[in-house]
């Protein structure tokens, strides 16, 4: 039992305890020892990583699998989703293709395009979630031959992705092509978007 208490390391005034407790100690003692000998051994192997080495890389590689599966989804419903999506581009003259809806993106670049939108005071755009379906992503990304979204359309045709639009934004170009002045303020705040009062 001394040697065992030795082990433990616990100081010398619990040697002098009552005989009642003597059992109890020694049990705690022994539980003790098990915990640092299963310590030392697990603490020799290091432990193998559940995760990526690169979340980055692991988040990539989980978008490109949901758009082969949206692809696949979009081969087998084909004529159904390209006619109900060719009327809609048809119909309108600006259609967004983004994760989510104007009022609740889903994804950062989808966000800062409807921000973009905003801020050019864009005409009236239909915007349809690539994520209600899987074929709907499909066909955006069949039609535009670009993995990542948001896609704009204008007039029917693939305008720009994300990317796109940042740099016509940057430039003017997409005040210019999507853009109205009608609504923006005049005076002091001359150009500048108009203050809502609720």
């Amino acid at each position: 039992a001394q040697a065992i208490l030795a082990q433990v390391k616990l100081p010398p005034h619990h040697f002098e305890c009552n005989l009642y407790f003597l059992p109890h100690i020694l049990a705690m003692a022994m539980l003790l020892v098990t915990a640092q000998r299963l310590a030392l051994a697990t603490a020799a192997a290091p432990a193998a990583r559940h995760f990526a080495g690169c979340p980055l890389a692991a988040t990539s590689k989980l978008y490109e699998d949901i758009v082969a599966k949206s692809l696949l989804e979009f081969q087998a419903n084909r004529a159904v989703v390209s006619a109900d999506l060719d009327a809609e581009l048809a119909s309108n003259k600006v259609v967004l293709f983004m994760e989510g809806t104007p009022d609740a993106p889903k994804s950062e670049a989808s966000h800062n395009t409807v921000k973009m939108l905003t801020q050019v005071q864009a005409t009236q755009f239909v915007s349809v979630d690539v994520l209600s379906h899987p074929a709907i992503l499909g066909y955006t990304v069949t039609k535009s031959q670009r993995s990542r979204g948001p896609h704009l359309y204008l007039n029917g045709s693939f305008f720009a992705d994300h990317d796109g639009l940042l740099a016509k934004f940057n430039t003017g170009d997409l005040a210019k092509e999507v853009g109205t002045e009608g609504t923006k303020s005049s005076g002091v705040f001359g150009g500048e978007l108009p203050i809502a009062t609720y």
